[in-house]
């Protein structure tokens, strides 16, 4: 009996910290945004990556919350890319 309430602590643990910590759609257009400049290879790129990918990673996102995760895609011209976010991270689910 001492196992099992001890499971159901360390879940119950698990699901609060997921809820708590669930990103929001500003958050993953921020974190977009900061990989987009990342990946930018001179100044010029980073500049004008970040200026303009806000407005279009706004435009292009939805946000399907789950409590204790989202589940985001952003809708490109010949496809949808769909990002798992949990634990504020984000992970591609490609």
């Amino acid at each position: 009996m001492r196992k099992l309430i001890v499971i159901i602590v360390i879940i119950m643990a698990v699901l609060i910290a997921g809820a708590v910590t669930n990103p929001s759609r500003e958050e993953f257009i921020s974190w977009g945004i900061e990989e987009i400049r990342s990946e930018a290879e001179s100044d010029i790129e980073r500049i004008f990556g970040s200026a303009f990918a806000g407005p279009i990673l706004e435009m292009q996102t939805e946000a399907e919350d789950y409590v204790f995760f989202s589940i985001f895609t952003v809708n490109k011209s010949d496809r949808e890319i769909r990002y798992l976010g949990i634990f504020n991270n984000f992970y591609s689910l490609e």
